[in-house]
């Protein structure tokens, strides 16, 4: 198989996954640079695993790298195998997981918590219980302070179902995308232990 090289044949590829699976990818384009930069400024600065679900093409995941996330500190995980083979064929210094994000808990569980969890997720999409099993999971690799960051193409957030303990952050439109996206962040307040 070729690899894909330029913009417009990782979008090819893209468009080609879709057509093959549209409720598991859930947009007929990939991220765009201004979507990705904007999910990836939202990571907050410091050590710490950031996981990113969907990456797909792998827009986001360089917009991370060059956010300055260490590619030691980024794990990917992706369920499309061709997918899987482009990600770790263009970043060979970065985990690439095969595997559902309904089984988060289990495929970091070795990393520890993370600091950020960045999502590109087709939510509106994935079969509500599969997306209350990824949202039960979130809490179990967060630590306080940890940040859920999600996009949708709805004017409308995509996290209804989310634990109470992630509460509301910011909101962006990015225009620059086709279609425009929604961003919203959440931020993890672990219970108070009695």
């Amino acid at each position: 198989m070729s690899r894909p090289s330029g913009p417009l044949s990782q979008a090819w590829h893209f468009t080609r996954e879709f057509l093959r699976d549209p409720q598991t990818i859930g947009a007929v384009l990939p991220s765009s640079p201004f979507l990705a930069r904007r999910m990836a400024a939202l990571v907050p600065p410091g050590p710490g695993l950031v996981i990113e679900l969907g990456p797909g093409m792998g827009p986001v995941t360089k917009a991370l790298l060059e956010s300055g996330v260490p590619a030691q500190e980024l794990v990917l995980i992706e369920q499309a195998p061709r997918m899987v083979r482009h990600l770790r064929h263009r970043y060979p210094e970065v985990e690439v997981i095969e595997g559902d994000a309904a089984s988060l808990q289990y495929l970091v569980a070795h990393r520890g918590p993370a600091r950020a969890v960045v999502s590109s997720l087709p939510l509106r999409s994935i079969p509500k219980e599969v997306v209350q099993r990824i949202f039960q999971q979130l809490p179990q690799v967060s630590t306080h302070g940890t940040v859920f960051i999600q996009f949708t193409y709805h004017f409308r957030s995509s996290c209804q179902g989310l634990s109470p303990d992630f509460r509301r952050g910011r909101i962006a439109v990015v225009w620059r995308n086709v279609p425009p996206a929604r961003v919203d962040t959440f931020s993890y307040h672990a219970p108070r232990q009695r």
